[in-house]
């Protein structure tokens, strides 16, 4: 059990003291109920909107989370959350009036994958906590051998138990609850809540995973047989030690960097942001929702680590694949993150993903001069390279099914197998980088890299052809499905999503079948009505046209994509953007040394939510879909940061 009679001017002082240590606390503001903080430590990871935990995932990172909590007991007053400079330790006021009635800290032990709420309330509060409808409830307080005294529930979920959509973790997964001091656990009759009611005085709550049970024991064990002080205070020094491996932007950015302080204090919430969403296995999470690791969000992830010094951090998602990749040959969509075999597999995942893992391993190289780590990983680079060859039809490569564009349904799923003028550029590019550095190296026989050097350059010299029209880069192309082979199945999306659909029925993506007009739809749906034909157009999407200057391709000089640029600059906001459009606009601008791009610098940071963070979509210039998000988030800090530098 935790202490739970410390003297409270004591405990008073030892906090006073240990905020002390560290700079200041982030700035809070109130406007913004919808956004998002993480807190996590590379085993377990809680989602929280301001006191709310929204996710749990108490380990591995992908892995079911089984409940969600909620302060009710004067919902009516307002809360207040800060989280304290350099760390992922959040401080929540509630205000009655001008009163306070309670104050939580809570934060995730830097050793075990432990949840504490410390709480210091001056009146009565209450939590409720929704559970899973499978998850089993055990009092085991009398298990909890300790000489004080606590009470204890144990969660434990039925094999089976789906982490995301249909993937499910393979075995009975398991949790702890305990509470201490002036706190007591409830529950409702026939209701699937819990209630956890702290009267006045200190109590601390505390969420413990394992995820097996003898882990879970474990680290109860642990966490008991120490307090939260000496916790804080490990977790305290944990993230100093982070915080103090990045690069110190308070020397390096100029003194004449516009918002210098509020940039300041963003890099130091996405830098948090990102190290909280990523695992000890090294993948990142996507978001809330998505406890996966994606290729595509860890590439624009990888950017702003190196952006922000973090090497190590950049280097372990390589590794994360390179993992994978020697048990399996292969590498999807999304990956489980601690649970083996779990792939997220959608339509073309040959394509577009492969192109970012092979430039993902040279930015790193740029950065580190790591060229032992490439030459480790240079198996699944070269897979990675020879799986897109196959798909190139008329030097075009198809669109990945997962595409955030897609998803979003700025372009629709029946044009997956048009030509993608990012996927192209994603093959020629980490093409030449990767052929350049294996000759270098000489791994392969000299006739092999000359023969894939004249593929990739034939495929650069037609891109012009294919994907510019009319002073534009368009975002796909039509005549390549029109020749192309189209599979008779593919695992993805259902595009008809009938009323009997297995993906409404199931929850997930599934296999689909090539229907007489070329549409791919479920096992149910293609007994239907087929759907009809769909009339081929082009696409002119802002972020497309942008990614040349994003990922420094050399592909097209930048003076001919200048004229697009400016164009973009002065429209107007779509009803819906990607949330890292406003990156994407902001290198370009940069890149050009164009006078729009202070304007854009500031309309970027703007878009940042009160804890720093952005959002996967925007709509009508509010943020939309999933928030704190690391792939948005880390592209539009290394931006804003990359036209600080150069302001002089």
């Amino acid at each position: 059990m935790i202490e739970s009679s410390v003297n409270r001017a004591k405990l008073l002082l030892f906090f006073l003291l240990l905020i002390s240590s560290f700079p200041s606390f982030s700035q809070p503001v109130s406007k913004d109920p919808g956004a998002v903080q993480s807190l996590g430590n590379g085993k377990m990871c809680i989602y929280e909107k301001g006191p709310d935990i929204i996710a749990a995932y108490t380990g591995p990172y992908s892995s079911p989370s089984f409940l969600t909590a909620e302060w009710v007991k004067g919902a009516s007053a307002e809360s207040q959350s800060v989280r304290q400079t350099g760390t992922a330790i959040w401080t929540h006021n509630f205000f009655a009036g001008t009163s306070e009635i309670a104050s939580l800290i809570d934060f995730v032990d830097a050793e075990t994958p432990c949840f504490l709420r410390k709480v210091n309330a001056q009146s009565q509060i209450v939590f409720r906590l929704k559970l899973a409808k499978n998850l089993q409830v055990t009092d085991n307080s009398n298990q909890l051998k300790s000489g004080r005294a606590a009470s204890g529930i144990l969660f434990s979920l039925p094999s089976g138990s789906t982490i995301y959509q249909t993937y499910v973790y393979p075995r009975i997964f398991y949790s702890e609850l305990i509470v201490t001091g002036k706190a007591k656990i409830s529950r409702i009759p026939d209701s699937g809540i819990i209630e956890i009611t702290c009267d006045r005085g200190e109590s601390t709550i505390c969420l413990i995973g394992g995820p097996e049970y003898p882990d879970v024991m474990n680290n109860t064990k642990q966490i008991l047989g120490s307090t939260p002080e000496k916790i804080l205070t490990r977790t305290t020094a944990f993230w100093q030690k982070f915080t103090q491996e990045r690069k110190d932007f308070n020397t390096l950015l100029p003194s004449s960097a516009p918002s210098r302080t509020k940039l300041l204090q963003t890099i130091d919430d996405v830098a948090v942001l990102l190290k909280t969403q990523q695992s000890i296995q090294g993948a990142v999470l996507a978001g809330y929702p998505y406890p996966l690791g994606y290729v595509r969000d860890q590439y624009g992830v990888s950017r702003g680590l190196l952006a922000l010094g973090l090497y190590n951090e950049a280097r372990s998602i390589l590794n994360f694949y390179w993992e994978i990749w020697k048990k399996y040959g292969y590498i999807h969509n999304a990956q489980a993150i601690g649970v083996e075999g779990i792939f997220h597999i959608h339509e073309n995942d040959e394509v577009e993903i492969t192109g970012y893992l092979i430039l993902q391993a040279f930015d790193l190289l740029n950065a580190t001069r790591d060229n032992a780590f490439l030459a480790k990983i240079n198996p699944m680079l070269e897979w990675a390279f020879n799986s897109q060859r196959k798909h190139l039809v008329n030097d075009m490569l198809p669109f990945n099914g997962d595409e955030t564009y897609v998803a979003g349904g700025m372009v629709p799923r029946s044009a997956l197998n048009d030509g993608s003028a990012e996927a192209t550029m994603l093959f020629i590019e980490s093409g030449q980088k990767y052929l350049d550095w294996v000759a270098g190296q000489k791994l392969r026989p000299a006739q092999e890299i000359s023969k894939n050097r004249a593929l990739v350059e034939r495929v650069k010299s037609n891109f012009k052809k294919n994907f510019w029209h009319n002073g534009s880069l368009m975002t796909n192309n039509p005549e390549r499905a029109k020749v192309a082979e189209l599979p008779r199945y593919r695992h993805g999306v259902c595009e008809a999503a009938g009323p009997d659909c297995l993906m409404k029925k199931y929850g997930g993506i599934v296999w689909t079948e090539r229907n007489e007009n070329d549409r791919y739809v479920c096992a149910n749906c293609i007994t239907t009505s087929p759907l009809p034909r769909v009339v081929a157009r082009t696409y002119n999407l802002l972020s497309v046209a942008l990614e040349p200057f994003y990922m420094n391709f050399s592909l097209m000089p930048y003076d001919v994509l200048k004229p697009a640029v400016v164009e973009i600059a002065h429209q107007k906001e779509e009803n819906r953007t990607v949330g890292y459009d406003y990156g994407f606009l902001l290198t370009a601008l940069t890149r050009l040394h164009l006078p729009e791009s202070l304007a854009q610098y500031n309309k970027t940071l703007s878009m940042a939510d009160q804890n720093g963070a952005w959002s996967e979509y925007y709509l009508n210039g509010q943020p939309n879909g999933t928030r704190y998000r690391p792939w948005e988030s880390a592209i539009n800090l290394e931006a804003m940061i990359d036209f600080a530098l150069l302001s002089r």
